[in-house]
């Protein structure tokens, strides 16, 4: 046994007989220590004492998955894709490098940028220069870039918890639950003794600690060191603040390169693992109490007992009374005859959340744009008046007139709060591309309703031309067949006669015979009734 741990044992000995004689000469000087003893005795008494044991051990799935796609992104950042980046820019005729075919064009559609012409000699003020520069801001780099940085979080966060809750535990707790009467008093009293430490060996006597031992340790080590190295990167200082947003588009690289399909698994692992990264074995043992302890119980019990009726009024006291509740509900118990499973939410982490950043001595350089600075600026303001704020100020903001009930602090991992920040916007995209599509929906409709009512409406005004048409031809042809009637009754009227007088042919003209007369009368009902009928058409 170490030095320490025996000095230990020494001291609580010492301790201990000291108390355990002074209270049983307590319990014989006075006499009223053993009536309450009696009364105790003779009441209703629970004691159980209980061991726990909590074997820790990390969990291998998400050490394995890392693992499996370390080769492909190193590759990625060892050789990022790159692309030739154009950039025009319109600058004084002393300082162009390049003239190209397009500042020619430019300058041509520019003429305001002619300085003189001489000679048929054009100089410029200003002419256009295209810059050609090789960068590596591709979208495949950006998605590579983000995944490295939710990495880091992700690893980093479970070293952290495994290396400060990592390792085995022992607890030993007591609860001692009693209830008597004393007179007409009806007392209960109830004690819980409980102490967590660390699980020592059998052999050596010493602390164990099988998590940060096993290879599955060293392992979990080695990976959060190269995450650090990959986000202390020349390629993630490079790449700078070049972030996606999810969802991850598929693009053709992506899809068709091997790693690029690699670390798009490990993104949607990352996604769906919310454990805190080990996983633990919880063993309890009921075990019997000694009758020597149970009487000591009984002695310390009744020594309280005794220090609580003495400073204790059993009268409701308006001064002191701090709050008053009465309840509204008819409480029902029920007989406990059995050990219940202990709750698996008792183990949870609860941890500050807080956003992981690569060490300070190997931060990355950063360039704000004038936006985050006046953000900083804004959250920097924000800090200063929460420190400002006074206690008598915190109440008025937080109304402490309407009290509400204390909530149970609720712990919400950094990856969970981006996938909800994701989701939000992607919900929030996804209803402004259904807007955008309905109202081009609907533009397209009315656009073809217009149409629609337009053919109607030149079909409807070539067809009453058409009629106008038929019916002055209608009127025409009236007309013409009146005056050809006409002009036969003429004709007829004025025929000329033939008679033979004397041997000789005389042509004489004469009065119209009744037969001719009928067919001129005939001609002129039939135009009268046609010109009848094209007055009606046009009344019509």
């Amino acid at each position: 046994m170490p030095e320490e741990a025996k000095k230990k044992s020494n001291d609580f000995s010492r301790v201990y007989e000291d108390a355990t004689f002074f209270i049983d000469n307590m319990m014989q000087d006075y006499d009223v220590f053993p009536t309450i003893l009696e009364k105790m005795r003779d009441g209703n008494a629970s004691i159980e004492l209980k061991k726990r044991y909590i074997l820790r051990a990390i969990d291998e799935t998400w050490v394995n998955a890392i693992e499996d796609v370390l080769p492909a992104l190193d590759v990625i950042i060892r050789n990022p894709s790159k692309y030739i980046e154009e950039r025009e820019e319109v600058v004084p005729i002393e300082l162009s490098r390049n003239i190209s075919v397009r500042s020619l064009q430019h300058l041509s559609q520019h003429t305001n940028l002619i300085s003189k012409i001489e000679d048929g000699v054009i100089t410029p003020s200003k002419i256009l220069n295209v810059y050609r520069e090789e960068t590596i801001q591709t979208y495949e780099n950006k998605f590579i870039n983000t995944l490295i940085s939710r990495l880091y979080a992700f690893v980093n966060r479970r070293y952290e918890i495994a290396q400060k809750a990592g390792q085995d535990e022992k607890t030993t707790s007591l609860d001692f639950n009693e209830s008597f009467f004393h007179g007409t008093a009806k007392v209960k009293v109830n004690m819980r003794v409980e102490i967590a430490e660390p699980a020592m060996s059998e052999e050596d006597r010493v602390e164990r600690n099988y998590t940060h031992t096993t290879d599955l340790w060293r392992r979990v080590v080695k990976l959060n060191d190269v995450v650090t190295t990959y986000a202390n990167s020349t390629f993630v200082q490079d790449m700078g603040r070049s972030y996606i947003r999810p969802p991850v588009m598929r693009t053709n690289a992506i899809l068709k390169n091997k790693n690029l399909r690699q670390c798009l698994a490990l993104w949607q692992f990352i996604e769906s693992y919310e454990e805190a990264g080990y996983s633990m074995l919880v063993q309890e043992n009921l075990e019997k109490v000694d009758e020597a302890y149970v009487k000591e119980l009984y002695s310390t019990l009744a020594l309280q007992y005794l220090i609580f009726r003495y400073n204790i009024n059993n009268e409701f006291d308006a001064e002191s009374t701090l709050d008053t509740r009465i309840a509204e509900d008819v409480y029902n118990p029920r007989i406990v005859d059995q050990l219940t499973a202990p709750d698996k939410d008792e183990f949870n982490v609860s941890a500050e959340p807080e956003k992981i950043a690569p060490p300070p001595a190997q931060q990355r350089a950063v360039t704000l744009t004038p936006e985050d600075r006046l953000m900083l600026e804004s959250l920097d303001v924000a800090i200063a008046a929460a420190e400002a704020l006074t206690p008598e100020d915190e109440k008025i903001i937080s109304h402490p007139s309407v009290p509400e009930p204390e909530a149970a602090p609720v712990y919400v991992s950094e990856e969970e709060k981006e996938r909800k920040a994701e989701e939000e916007r992607a919900a929030a995209e996804e209803e402004i591309r259904r807007k955008a599509i309905e109202e081009y929906v609907a533009q397209q409709e009315a656009e073809a309703a217009a149409k629609a009512e337009e053919e109607a409406k030149a079909a409807a005004e070539a067809a009453a031309k058409a009629e106008a048409e038929a019916a002055a031809k209608a009127e025409e042809e009236a007309k013409a067949a009146a005056e050809r009637g006409a002009d036969n009754a003429a004709d007829t009227y004025r025929a000329p006669r033939v008679s033979a007088a004397g041997g000789r042919r005389r042509v004489v003209h004469g009065t119209a015979a009744p037969a001719v007369r009928e067919r001129s009368a005939e001609y002129g009902a039939k135009r009268r009734a046609a010109l009848d009928r094209l007055n009606a058409r046009k009344r019509g």
